[in-house]
C-alpha cells in the first residue's frame, strides 16, 4: 500500500512538473508576466517576432542583456515607451494578451 501511494504521489508530482508553461526567450520556460521590458536600442523586429532582452521587470531589463523573442500575436499591442534606466538607456514595454 505504501509503495502504491508513493508511486501515485511521484506520478502526480512529475505530471505537475511537466505541465506546459509560457516561454519567453530562447527555449527557457518562464511563467507569464504581466509585462515585459527591454532596451529600446536592442529591439529587433523580425517578421512575426520581436527579439530583445525581454525581462519581467524594469530593473532586470536595465541590467541583463540576454536576447529572447516574443511573438507579436501574443501581445496586446506593439511595444510602448517605458521610461529610462538609471544609465539613461530608453526602455520599451510589451503587454501580453
Amino acid at each position: 500500500m505504501k509503495n502504491t501511494l508513493c508511486c501515485a504521489a511521484f506520478a502526480a508530482f512529475a505530471a505537475g512538473c511537466a505541465a506546459p508553461q509560457a516561454s519567453v526567450g530562447t527555449g527557457s520556460a518562464a511563467p507569464a508576466a504581466s509585462a515585459y521590458y527591454c532596451a529600446k536600442d536592442r529591439l529587433n523586429p523580425n517578421g512575426t517576432n520581436l527579439e530583445c532582452n525581454w525581462q519581467p521587470t524594469i530593473d532586470a531589463a536595465c541590467s541583463l542583456t540576454k536576447s529572447s523573442v516574443l511573438e507579436r500575436e501574443s501581445l496586446a499591442a506593439d511595444p510602448q515607451p517605458a521610461g529610462r534606466c538609471n544609465s539613461g538607456q530608453w526602455l520599451v514595454k510589451a503587454t501580453p494578451r
